[in-house]
């Protein structure tokens, strides 16, 4: 007898002798040893699949005002909800896509504008991730003066959800003028990060602090330092058809090594 697919199911009750009759031709057919085999590759592809992580949110932010203004490259990209904005005083605050924004690759782009007086503006962000290999703050300063002039802080290179092409987006500061501006590259630890982000929680009558704000207040650049530039491959972006997968199901995050770029300093941090 050949498969039936009505049987034992074809509206009256149901018979052992159909059922082992329906499984002798499925192996005849090689129905069943097919489905085996279908098994055994999944399996095979679960295996190489070890890299694998969930997705998870993270979240970064820049700073800008009363440095200078400009554009500055969102962390997060694509993969980002919308940013939520704040001054450190009583400043009018705005935010726009770009001003004089020049980019060959799509980038999360923002400008300040504020009034009252002298203000530091932060926008953070909050994005979808599966990374956290290295942390990176950059900071924005004059060559001659050392005035800091925009920042950057996330555990997430600003190539992330950006292109992806840490040649193409090798820093967040889209207004940055080589010939009178330098960029440095911090990497903390997780310790370092732990204890820094601890310093941010205020009490309930308090806005908690921005990480950058505690950068800006009790820390500074150790400038004799010289640290090793992070030779590891980080995440710089999700595949495309992540978003196509259901909630839950992992995914593999592409990975890169980050050049370090010519007139980009690595330093380290101390407290004052």
């Amino acid at each position: 007898m050949a498969y039936s697919s009505t049987k034992p199911a074809d509206g009256a009750s149901l018979v052992s002798a159909d059922i082992r009759e329906n499984f002798r031709a499925l192996k005849e057919d090689d129905i069943v040893e097919g489905v085996a085999a279908l098994g055994v590759v999944e399996g095979m592809l679960a295996a190489s699949s070890v890299t694998q992580a969930k997705l998870k949110t993270s979240q970064g932010s820049v700073s800008g005002g009363n440095y200078g203004g400009g554009d500055y490259t969102l962390p997060g990209g694509e993969y980002g909800f919308y940013p939520q904005l704040k001054g450190d005083d009583h400043g009018v605050i705005s935010a726009s896509l770009a001003n004089d924004l020049t980019s060959v690759t799509y980038v999360t782009n923002i400008t300040f504008a504020q009034s009252g007086g002298d203000h530091v503006v932060y926008a953070q962000q909050r994005y979808v991730t599966s990374s956290g290999e290295v942390f990176w703050i950059f900071i924005l300063r004059d060559k001659i003066t050392k005035e800091v002039k925009a920042m950057y802080q996330a555990p997430d290179h600003p190539c992330f959800g950006n292109g992806g092409k840490p040649l193409l987006v090798s820093h967040p500061f889209g207004s940055y003028d080589p010939e009178t501006q330098e960029i440095i590259v911090i990497n903390p630890s997780e310790q370092e990060v732990t204890e820094m982000k601890g310093r941010c929680e205020r009490g309930e009558d308090e806005p908690d602090k921005d990480l950058l704000e505690i950068i800006t207040e009790e820390y500074e650049i150790d400038e004799k330092s010289e640290p090793k530039w992070p030779s590891i491959p980080v995440t710089v972006g999700l595949p495309k058809d992540y978003e196509m997968k259901a909630m839950g199901t992992e995914v593999t995050s592409i990975k890169k090594v980050i050049p370090q770029p010519n007139g980009i300093l690595a330093k380290m941090l101390r407290r004052k």
